[in-house]
Parts: structure tokens; C-alpha cells; sequence
């Protein structure tokens, strides 16, 4: 395929719809080495000019999203850092429910075994609360399925409980003694019980009660469960990353399994569901259309 025939494709992909486009990206899916460039260009363009994205209201960064996190493009890794490293009302034009339900699996798919980056995302405080989060889940996805990690994501996790890495009301806190929880807090029980004694973790969120009941269960079996339930939060396949979305109308419809985990569901499902907050994207964008 010539550079114009990739451009259309582009084109299409860009093309405000209701419907999924699941021939062209079949289609761009077979072009991988020669498509790859364009995607990264649309994903690095995003990042440096969200508000243009934003006020024109195209969907090609949701499948550059998509296909790059497919094809494990790890020169997307920090791209995708940078595109979601923007304001909240510009994540929810832009990414929308991506933010929490697919976030942690295009980090994951495209970091190369390499968490630094993701550890940077982490303790940004520039950046919205919920990508972060999403960046604590990412990690998660490394532990499960790399336990040799495991030892250096909790302890980085362990660090973060100073009471300085986010505003009081922030979710931060809260998320992160969930995410331990996945990967088991018998080694941070000390570090967690003066959290919830100095007010760090937020209220509601999630117990100490459920974090002793998260830690009074078995090491090993807590991290195969952890590797089921985030094998079932993977994509199935190409057409499942996003093809569920709010945004796309579907009769093959890939639906998320429960966003509790299988050691705490009142952390993680206030982590997936960002508190109650999320809405839709084409919603957003038809507001903003009928504005005009």
C-alpha cells in the first residue's frame, strides 16, 4: 500500500463514527511495518497538541491507541505517557473511559519489560490522579506476568505513603493499598497500618480490614489470582481493546469482566470506575457540537 492509500486509511480511522471500523483495522493490522510510522506521528501530535485534538473531535489517536499497543510498539511507551499527561477535561474529550479500563494495558504492552517510565508517571504530581492509578494497575500487569518484579514494584510502592505524593482527597493513597493488595501486603502491613492511622489513606476507599484480609491470604494464591484476573482484564484479541467502548455500537461486544479484584473489590472497583466520574467521550463531544 502507497503512502496515499495509508492516509486514507487514516482518514477513515479519523472519521467521527458510531461504528466500529473493524475491516480497516484487519486491514492496517497487515500493513503493521508500514502504518507503524504514521501512528506514532498522530500519537507523539496528540500529546504536544491535546487541545487541537480536542476541538476537532477526530478519532484516529483512539486507533493509533489501539494497533500500537497491538503490535507491542515500544517507541509508543512514552508517547503514550505524554498523550495522557494532560488536563483532566482534555482526558475525557479525548481518551475517555480509556483513561481506566485500557491505560494500564497500553503501558503494559508497549514498556518492553522496562518499568522506569511507568515509576515516573507514577509519582508526577502534574498529572491526573486517575492515570496514575492507571500506571500503579500497569504495574501490577508487569508482576503478573513477571513475579520476579515483584519485590522491586513493592517496595517502590512502599515509598509512596509519605502523605506528599498527591492532594489529601486524592484517590492516590488508597489505589496504591489496593494495588499491594493484588500483589500481597504481608511486607507492607507496618507501612499501611500507620497510613490508615495517620490519615494518609483516604476514608471509604478502601479498609484495613480488607487489607488484613487480603494479607492473611496465601502469597502464592494471591498472585495466581492476580494472573487471572489480569489475564481476563487483557484484550482477547485485536478488536477487543476497544471495540466494547461506550463510543462504538457493537453486536460483538467484548465486555470487561467486573472491575473488582480478587483480593479487595472496593479498592478496585473505585479505581476502575474513577469514583463514579467517568463519562462518555462521544457524549462529551456531542455536547461540545451542539455548543457550537
Amino acid at each position: 500500500m502507497n503512502t496515499p492509500d495509508i492516509q486514507n486509511l487514516l482518514a477513515q480511522f479519523d472519521r467521527l463514527s458510531g461504528t466500529y471500523m473493524r475491516a480497516e483495522v484487519e486491514e492496517a493490522v497487515t500493513l503493521q511495518e508500514t502504518i507503524t510510522p504514521h501512528l506514532l506521528r498522530i500519537l507523539k501530535d496528540v500529546g504536544e497538541n491535546p487541545l487541537r485534538y480536542s476541538l476537532e473531535g477526530g478519532n484516529a489517536h483512539v486507533y493509533a491507541a489501539l494497533l500500537l499497543s497491538h503490535f507491542r510498539e515500544p517507541t509508543a511507551h512514552l508517547l503514550f505517557i505524554r498523550a495522557f499527561s494532560i488536563t483532566e477535561e482534555q482526558l475525557m474529550d479525548l481518551w475517555g473511559d480509556m483513561t481506566t479500563e485500557t491505560l494500564p494495558t497500553l503501558l503494559f504492552q508497549t514498556c518492553a519489560g522496562s518499568i522506569t517510565a511507568i515509576k515516573e508517571l507514577i509519582v508526577n504530581r502534574e498529572v491526573d490522579q486517575y492515570v496514575r492509578c492507571a500506571a500503579m494497575e500497569a504495574l501490577s500487569y508487569v508482576v503478573a506476568f513477571d513475579p520476579l518484579q515483584r519485590d522491586e514494584v513493592v517496595e517502590f510502592f512502599q515509598g509512596l505513603f509519605t502523605g506528599k505524593e498527591a492532594d489529601s482527597d486524592s484517590y492516590f493513597w488508597g489505589n496504591l493499598t489496593a494495588t499491594l493488595c493484588d500483589l500481597h501486603p504481608e511486607e507492607s502491613m507496618e507501612i499501611i497500618r500507620k497510613a490508615f492511622a495517620d490519615g494518609v489513606i483516604r476514608p471509604g476507599f478502601i479498609g484495613l480490614a480488607d487489607v488484613e484480609q487480603a494479607c492473611a491470604r496465601n502469597k502464592e494464591e494471591a498472585m495466581t489470582s492476580l494472573q487471572a484476573w489480569v489475564t481476563a482484564r487483557m484484550p482477547a484479541d485485536i478488536h477487543a481493546y476497544i471495540s466494547w467502548f461506550a463510543e462504538f455500537n457493537q453486536d460483538e461486544v467484548f465486555t470487561p469482566p467486573p472491575a473488582s479484584s480478587p483480593t479487595n473489590q472496593k479498592g478496585k472497583t473505585a479505581k476502575t470506575n474513577k469514583a463514579g466520574s467517568t463519562k462518555n467521550k462521544t457524549a462529551k463531544k456531542a455536547k461540545k457540537k451542539n455548543r457550537k
